[in-house]
C-alpha cells in the first residue's frame, strides 16, 4: 500500500472521532454563544419562537442599563477583591501545609492529611448556619470577613493543599539536602528551591480558588444585606421589572460580563494549569 494511501486511511478513521469533539464542543459552546446573541436583543426578541441566533438590531445599550439599574461597577468590584483575598489566603495556608506534609512529615502526617483532606467533602449548606450565627456574633454580617476567611480556610484550602502537597512530594530529596548543607532553613529552602519548582500546581490552585470564590451564590446571599455589598452572582438575581419580570437581555449582559475575569484568569494560566494537574501523576 503506498504510503499517501495510508494517509487518506488514517485521516479517515479520524473522522469519527473529530465528529464527535464537534458535538461536544457545540454543546458547551452553545450556551455561551446564545448569552452572548441575547444580551445584544431586546426583551421581546429574547423570548420570540423560534429563536434567532443573530439580533435584528444590536443593542449595545443594554451593557450601559447593566450599571444604570445595580451599582453592578461596586459590586463587580466586591467580586474582584474578595476572590483575590481568598485566593491570598487559601495559598498561604496550603503551600507551608503542604510543603509540611510532603517534606518534613510530622508524627501523624497520613492522618492529619485524611482530616484536612476532609475539607473537600465537607457541603457548605451542611456548616451554613453555625457558621452564620458564628459571624453574627462576631459582628461580621455585610462584611467581606466571612466569605475570605471561611471560604479559604474550610473550603478551597484543603483542595490548593492536596495540589500542593502532591506537587512537593514528587521532587527529588537531592534538592532538600544540598539546601541544608549550605546551611538554609525550613523556610528558606521552601521559599527560595521549591517554589520556583512548582509553580504549574500553584496556578492550579490560583485558578481553581478563584472560580469558585467567584461563583460563590449561597455565601454572600446570607452574610450580605445592602447592594453596595452584594457580589456579582447574587446581583444577577435582582436584574427585573416588578411588573414584566425579568429583565432576560440586561440579566445576560451583566452574565457576559462576568464571566470575563475567570477566563483571563484561565487563559493567562491554562499551560501552567495543565503542567500542575499533571504533575500529581508523574515520579521523580
Amino acid at each position: 500500500m503506498r504510503r499517501t494511501d495510508r494517509r487518506v486511511l488514517r485521516a479517515l478513521r479520524t473522522i469519527p472521532s473529530y465528529m464527535l469533539l464537534a458535538l461536544v464542543s457545540v454543546a458547551f459552546i452553545g450556551p455561551i454563544v446564545w448569552m452572548v446573541s441575547g444580551s445584544l436583543k431586546s426583551r421581546n426578541e429574547v423570548l420570540r419562537y423560534p429563536p434567532t441566533l443573530i439580533p435584528e438590531e444590536f443593542r449595545w445599550d443594554n451593557y450601559a442599563q447593566v450599571f444604570e439599574l445595580q451599582p453592578f461597577d461596586r459590586q463587580f468590584l466586591n467580586s474582584i477583591v474578595i476572590m483575590a483575598l481568598v485566593c491570598a489566603l487559601t495559598l498561604a495556608v496550603a503551600i507551608p501545609a503542604g510543603y509540611a506534609l510532603a517534606r518534613v512529615r510530622p508524627r501523624g502526617a497520613a492522618a492529619i492529611f485524611l482530616l484536612l483532606l476532609s475539607g473537600i467533602f465537607l457541603p457548605p449548606e451542611s456548616v451554613i448556619i453555625p457558621l452564620f450565627r458564628f459571624a453574627a456574633q462576631l459582628g461580621w454580617i455585610d462584611t467581606y470577613i466571612p466569605l475570605v476567611v471561611f471560604t479559604a480556610t474550610l473550603f478551597t484550602a484543603p483542595v490548593a493543599m492536596f495540589v500542593m502537597r502532591q506537587a512537593f512530594v514528587i521532587l527529588p530529596q537531592e534538592f532538600e539536602e544540598a539546601a541544608t548543607l549550605d546551611g538554609a532553613s525550613r523556610w528558606r529552602t521552601m521559599f527560595r528551591i521549591f517554589l520556583p519548582l512548582v509553580k504549574p500546581s500553584i496556578a492550579s490552585a490560583v485558578v481553581f480558588t478563584a472560580w469558585y470564590s467567584w461563583n460563590q451564590f449561597l455565601e454572600p446571599l446570607v452574610y450580605l444585606r445592602s447592594r453596595q455589598m452584594l457580589t456579582v452572582p447574587v446581583a444577577l438575581t435582582l436584574f427585573e421589572d416588578p411588573l414584566a419580570g425579568p429583565r432576560w437581555n440586561i440579566q445576560m449582559a451583566a452574565t457576559t460580563l462576568s464571566v470575563l475575569p475567570v477566563l483571563i484568569v484561565f487563559l493567562f494560566a491554562q499551560r501552567q494549569i495543565v503542567s500542575g494537574l499533571t504533575a500529581g501523576g508523574l515520579k521523580s
